[in-house]
């Protein structure tokens, strides 16, 4: 049988088949009358997408820099208009504005706090300047709300602390980086290895750390040792007691604070006690060692997610978030002994 095709479907309807494109991909721009005729010809005539002419085109998309298609909102909701600027967060600037541009894509940040007011209002400004797709930077606390009119958007969040709504994430895979880390300390003959994390990022990974830190205790030969978690601001008093009691010959840690207050406790590292990142992030010396999370690219992969979402026509809250993560990449650096283990 004949494919049904684009042409056919707007001499169908009585439109150009450019208006059937946008419609297919509910452009807000269109007339809502518009598309709802055009999708519902397209159910009655059985029409598909040619997949042959979507993977030229998704081609042409990947190796050609487009010309301008929209605007796309940097959504930030901390107290401060640059509240959100930590570690990764910029990392994951930079590499959404180098995909966005590479697809056309213009980003603009857009600060909740500022706009105010109900969801009504803030969305009318979003959709007033044109803007179909929002990048919501990680709240400021876990297991966040915010309220807005969805279904006029196409929405990918970082990470998992905006608990509502639900939507499709891009983020790190926390627990397989956290994994890497532990067998590297392993093959570096560490056994009896410690993690030191605040409350706060315990759960804005949703605890991914620290469930990869105690199913890899399981398989260490020696008693195992609690994490650190203290409320923050730790007290120096209170991790030196710790250090004293478990001993540890490794301290994992998302922050320098371990670090130092090791080596004012008169402790070599690497050589009586190793150290290691569990989030290495460009701020921090380059001779530690740690996990790589990679953000730039979590940044790029936000985007073409987000992207491929307006090209469909997806907006709204998804029946079923869909996760994207990114692996970590060991770095190797001189604040762990670079003798390995055999066993």
């Amino acid at each position: 049988m004949k494919r049904t095709t684009l042409r056919d479907l707007a001499a169908s309807v009585g439109v150009h088949h450019s208006t059937v494109s946008r419609a297919m991909k509910n452009d807000p721009r269109l007339c809502a009358e518009t598309v709802k005729r055009v999708q519902r010809a397209a159910r009655e005539l059985g029409y598909r997408p040619d997949p042959m002419l979507s993977a030229l085109m998704a081609y042409r998309s990947v190796n050609r820099k487009s010309s301008y298609q929209s605007t796309l909102a940097w959504v930030t909701n901390y107290p401060t208009r640059d509240g959100w600027k930590q570690f990764e967060r910029n990392a994951y600037l930079r590499g959404a504005e180098k995909r966005a541009d590479e697809l056309g894509y213009i980003i603009e940040p857009f600060w909740l706090r500022e706009k105010g007011g109900p969801p009504s209002r803030v969305s009318k400004i979003l959709f007033s300047r044109n803007i179909q797709g929002l990048l919501f930077v990680p709240q400021p606390r876990s297991r966040a709300h915010v309220n807005l009119e969805w279904e006029k958007f196409s929405s990918v969040t970082f990470g998992r602390t905006l608990a509502r709504p639900r939507l499709h994430n891009v983020d790190n895979d926390h627990f397989t980086s956290m994994a890497i880390l532990m067998r590297q300390l392993k093959r570096k003959g560490y056994r009896r290895i410690a993690l030191a994390i605040w409350p706060r990022i315990h759960e804005s990974n949703d605890r991914a750390w620290t469930a990869a830190y105690w199913s890899f205790q399981n398989v260490l030969p020696q008693r195992q040792i609690p994490v650190f978690m203290d409320p923050v601001p730790w007290k120096k008093e209170r991790f030196e007691k710790w250090m004293q009691k478990h001993r540890p010959d490794a301290v994992v840690s998302h922050t320098e604070f371990p670090l130092q207050w090791m080596q004012e406790m008169g402790l070599r590292v690497p050589e009586d006690v190793g150290f290691a990142m569990a989030a290495k992030h460009e701020e921090f010396p380059a001779h530690y060692s740690g996990i790589d999370e990679r953000n730039e690219l979590v940044g790029e992969l936000a985007i073409n997610v987000l992207v491929q979402m307006i090209n469909r026509g997806e907006k709204g809250v998804p029946p079923v978030p869909v996760s994207t993560l990114v692996e970590g990449s060991w770095v190797d650096g001189k604040t762990l002994r670079n003798v390995y283990s055999k066993g």
